[in-house]
Formats: structure tokens, C-alpha cells, sequence
């Protein structure tokens, strides 16, 4: 995967990772069960790389994933707008039943990348 370049004097150069060769280190590094710096280490890259493509990585929006709902949902009370109520994090986010998807996926991507810190 680590391809070298060649200067003009014949020294090994240095190479970035694209994406997927990042995505192909990292899943080979979890199949080894060795630790970040002793990957690192015998395949010749920096224990640096590994770890900034690992955070970079994982700074990527995560998927929403379903989560259980408790049973019997309480009916909206009479004149109240349905509603959803999503927990997470010791927030509460609570949408109009009727909300735009695609806006409700903005709004939670905003709320995990502010949880994140980032």
C-alpha cells in the first residue's frame, strides 16, 4: 500500500495516504491486534500518520442508528402538534412529527459534531 517515491537522488520520498489507503491501514491495523506504534513501526510508516488518519476518520458523520422506543407511546394530548423526542448525550431534541428528514439529519449531525467538540 505505502507507495515511496523516488527523489531525484534516489531517496525514498514521502507519499500521502489517500482516503482508502487510510480506510485499508486501519482496518488492516484492527486485524492485528498490535498496537498503533508497533504497526507503525513495521511497515515503515509514522506512529502519526496512524493516528491522525484514525481521528480524522472517525470525526466522520456517524450514521443515525435506530434506537428502542418505549411501549405505549403516549398519544399527543388533545390540540398538541405531534411531536418526536430524540435523547442523546443529555440533550433533548424535540421535532415536529411532520419535519423535513433530510432537515432533521442536518439538525442531528450539527448536535453530534457540537457534542464532539468539533
Amino acid at each position: 500500500m505505502e507507495r515511496r517515491a523516488r527523489t531525484a537522488d534516489k531517496r525514498r520520498g514521502w507519499h500521502q495516504w489517500t482516503e482508502d489507503e487510510a480506510r485499508s491501514a486501519l482496518a488492516e491495523l484492527a486485524r492485528s491486534g498490535e498496537s498503533a506504534a508497533t504497526f507503525a513501526r513495521s511497515r515503515g510508516y509514522s506512529t502519526q500518520r496512524v493516528h491522525y488518519w484514525r481521528k480524522r476518520l472517525s470525526a466522520s458523520p456517524a450514521v443515525p442508528a435506530f434506537v428502542p422506543v418505549r411501549w405505549p407511546v403516549a398519544a399527543p394530548t388533545r390540540g398538541a402538534t405531534p411531536s418526536i423526542e430524540i435523547i442523546s448525550g443529555g440533550i433533548t431534541l424535540r421535532v415536529r412529527e411532520d419535519i423535513d428528514v433530510e432537515h432533521l439529519a442536518r439538525i442531528v449531525g450539527a448536535l453530534a459534531s457540537r457534542a464532539r467538540g468539533c
